[in-house]
């Protein structure tokens, strides 16, 4: 048998109180039985006023957790690197901690990494769902994942749910995005020759509320811009 995998899977949090134990109890109790993967959960709290920090401190008596605590709110972005820039592992993850991206991908996620360099999960294959899906959010993903595809070829570059190789991320790789579509900033930046998707249940949430918003869907649309007329440009010079 080949080495295990080691993996940092990185779970930002804000508010997420009643939900990071079953996290982790979901995460652990299905890795736990993959011989082949070695896991680690890092979450990155931005100074959750419901008592996050605190639920998670309390997890890392009986799992493989690591607890980041930051000042506020500073950004998916940032809190996502800072979780990365802890691990020393080779390989690299990031997972909601609401609960909506369903853990059973994972063993096949990480394990997508022997062959690839980037594994998504998505909610556009033949087997995926997303439950309780509004129609003004589905015409939104929809129309903001056929933008970002138009970049990437990736099936769905919006994903928050992703593995992938450390060497895929730059020197001194750092994500501008403050919002919630990194995974389209790693795809334009990264160094990555193959990716994988796979299908999941995106999960309606059970004890929090979406942190999207206007703003948000703003700030995708002026990285869209960038994206493009950077590779525009950058086609033009070659």
């Amino acid at each position: 048998m080949p080495d295990p995998i080691q993996i940092s899977i990185v779970s930002p949090t804000y508010n997420e109180c009643e939900n990071v134990a079953l996290l982790a109890e979901e995460i652990f109790g299905i890795l736990g039985e993959c011989d082949d993967i070695d896991a680690e959960l890092i979450i990155v709290d931005d100074n959750s006023p419901d008592g996050t920090g605190a639920a998670a401190e309390a997890l890392r008596e009986g799992f493989p957790v690591q607890v980041i605590h930051r000042a506020g709110k500073l950004g998916l972005g940032s809190a996502v690197m800072e979780g990365w820039n802890l691990s020393t592992r080779p390989h690299l993850g990031v997972i909601d901690a609401d609960l909506s991206h369903d853990p059973q991908i994972l063993p096949e996620l990480i394990r997508s990494l022997r062959d690839h360099d980037l594994a998504m999960g998505s909610r556009f294959g033949e087997t995926s769902h997303v439950e309780k899906w509004a129609l003004h959010r589905k015409l939104i993903s929809v129309v903001g994942v056929g933008m970002a595809r138009v970049l990437t070829g990736a099936q769905d570059p919006l994903s928050g749910f992703f593995c992938l190789r450390r060497q895929v991320l730059p020197e001194d790789f750092a994500l501008t995005s403050s919002g919630y579509k990194i995974l389209l900033e790693i795809l334009m930046k990264g160094h990555h020759e193959s990716q994988r998707s796979i299908p999941f249940i995106f999960r309606n949430r059970q004890f929090s509320s979406s942190k999207l918003n206007w703003r948000e869907h703003a700030l995708f649309l002026k990285q869209i811009l960038v994206f493009s007329l950077q590779r525009v440009f950058g086609s033009r010079r070659r």
